[in-house]
């Protein structure tokens, strides 16, 4: 018996499962998809029973996919350990200006961010906020800043917003926050005109300011989907997480059950009584799992047999280690985090030079660019949108993936090569720097063999001296040789 259903071909029954074949001729469990389709029409702008205003439904329930978070091990590490790497490092404010840069401390716009970046909210710093940001944009391919202004239309806080709690309204001019059965409404950031916050309207002015409606930014992951929701770039290891949950519960319920194997019960020659079927079943499934000391007794009529074959009893040990590794393979490559990252220490594998490429590579492809959409939004929208202020560039600091010992024998090199002098080297380390450290040097003496720490201009004197010496050495002899030829032609006049 089957039915069509939409795109895919074919729903019906395997093994007793109910099963979907996709258009690709992929057999998939209903109850995976069922999970997270959002049933729409046509158009993606429905109205549902638990919301009130119209709104465009994100194609695939955000709720459920964050509740994968609390669910899979390695997916929760990778989303906590990239929201770490990029975000909860740390930041700084950066001038182009070199001057400005050395008087930082006494730049009102330095002193005015810096101040405004450790409380953004009276709860939490900039870091703060944004690793919950962060979490949802990784969790389900959503985030959303709420920004609020004072009476002078300058930004004065921002706050992280639970993305599953958010929709975009059917006009597509302004979201909506759903809370229970409570409601908020929301203008994307930049929209100059007066929306009240109570009844979704824009309006020429409200009674009270509190309620005019706070800006929303939105920041996701982008999806051919939709233009309004993002998806998080680990949705295609979705079945890979759900194999590994059906594995926990597969052990699980062995251990539960003292580790008895499914049993079949089988007759010969006898008509089981239905009280006594019950009886069976009862003790297998509540029973026994309550002790493993727990005995059946049944009693069989004359020429019949009853007798018990335990089902599948190899637990497959190898076979669920293997699975297990190929899961967790899986969601490492859809979030692209190395393995020694979230813990996980891989035998055999001395690393090396690959360990560093494998850094480098995860640096440049998964960190900076989260770096870089997420800095875009400090610097462009709140420093020089919200705050009116230039000069000034947010950023975020970097994981560690130098080597210092490789890093010292280049210093080393770039000072004796007069590529750069002391005091650059120790600004660039963060280290203070000492008077008379701006100074480039060039090793350029050759010592002769045999002649350990001489310099040149040592060798040059030593040999001059020599040369010296050996004169007046010379000078001496030939005058000590001339005294005894003046001697001698004295000695034969006297005779």
């Amino acid at each position: 018996m089957s039915r069509r259903r939409g795109k895919d071909n074919i729903v019906g029954d395997k093994d007793g499962v109910q099963v979907i074949m996709t258009d690709k001729g992929d057999l998939v469990n209903v109850d995976i998809l069922k999970k997270y389709e959002v049933k729409a029409n046509t158009s993606q702008q429905i109205e549902r029973e638990d919301w009130k205003p119209k709104i465009i439904e994100p194609p695939y329930r955000l709720p459920q996919l964050m509740q994968w978070i609390d669910l899979d091990t390695i997916h929760s590490s990778c989303i906590r350990v990239k929201m770490q790497d990029a975000i909860g490092i740390g930041y700084y404010l950066e001038s182009d200006d070199a001057e400005t840069m050395a008087l930082k401390d006494k730049d009102k716009n330095y002193q005015s961010l810096m101040s405004f970046f450790s409380l953004v909210n009276p709860n939490e710093d900039i870091s703060a906020m944004l690793e919950k940001v962060f979490m949802d944009y990784e969790g389900c391919g959503n985030g959303y800043i709420e920004v609020s202004r004072d009476i002078h239309d300058k930004i004065n806080a921002l706050y992280h917003v639970n993305a599953t709690t958010m929709r975009w309204c059917g006009d597509k001019d302004k979201l909506v926050q759903r809370v229970g059965m409570n409601y908020v409404y929301f203008k994307p950031f930049g929209e100059e005109k007066i929306l009240n916050r109570k009844t979704g309207n824009y309006v020429q002015s409200v009674r009270q300011v509190e309620d005019a409606a706070n800006e929303v930014i939105v920041i996701n992951q982008y999806s051919w989907k939709s233009i309004y929701y993002g998806i998080p770039e680990w949705l295609p290891a979705v079945y890979a997480m759900f194999g590994e949950m059906k594995e926990r519960e597969y052990n699980l319920d062995f251990f539960l059950n003292f580790g008895i194997p499914a049993y079949a019960v089988i007759l010969e020659g006898v008509t089981l009584n239905p009280d006594v079927d019950e009886e069976i079943k009862k003790f297998f499934e509540t029973t026994l799992k309550e002790s493993n000391y727990k005995t059946l007794t049944l009693s069989c009529p004359k020429g019949g047999k009853i007798h018990f074959e335990p089902l599948n009893i190899d637990t497959k040990e190898a076979s669920f280690r293997m699975y297990h590794a190929d899961n967790t393979n899986t969601v490492l490559a859809a979030h692209r985090v190395p393995p020694y990252r979230v813990g996980i220490v891989v035998e055999g594998k001395l690393g090396g030079s690959v360990s560093k490429d494998t850094d480098r590579i995860y640096l440049d492809s998964v960190i900076n660019p989260r770096q870089k959409k997420f800095a875009w939004v400090i610097n462009e929208l709140i420093i020089n949108r919200g705050m009116d202020i230039q000069g000034w560039t947010f950023r975020f600091e970097d994981i560690n993936i130098v080597d210092e010992k490789v890093n010292s024998e280049i210093y080393d090199r770039y000072i004796k090569n007069g590529i750069m002098s002391p005091n650059e080297i120790r600004n660039g380390l963060g280290l203070p720097l000492y008077e008379g450290g701006d100074a480039v040097y060039v090793a350029s003496s050759l010592i002769p063999i045999g002649i350990v720490g001489e310099t040149a201009e040592q060798a040059s004197a030593r040999k001059k001296n020599e040369e010296e010496v050996k004169d007046e050495e010379e000078d001496a002899a030939k005058e000590e040789v001339g005294e005894e030829n003046g001697k001698e032609e004295e000695e034969e006049a006297e005779e």
